[in-house]
């Protein structure tokens, strides 16, 4: 599976949960001005950012049972 092919069956599987997540003030026009300004590494950097957390949080659940007992929102 490619990187694109990954990326896009993570938005699909997860799509209810992503529209349910409030997005901070400002961010979308922030991220307009890196795709208009041709800013791709910090773009990257952004979802480099968001995938390192959903690490994160995966392996605190683990540690605290929490991912053995009940199902999370997220899907990979």
């Amino acid at each position: 599976m490619t990187p694109l092919e990954w990326i896009q069956h993570m938005l699909e599987a997860n799509r209810e949960a992503l529209r349910q997540m409030p997005f901070p003030p400002g961010m979308a026009e922030y991220v307009q001005e890196l795709v208009q300004s041709g800013q791709t590494e910090q773009i990257i950097n952004l979802m480099k950012l968001g995938f390192l957390i959903g690490i994160q949080q995966g392996a605190a659940q683990v540690q605290a049972g929490e991912a053995l007992t009940q199902r999370s929102a997220i899907q990979a």
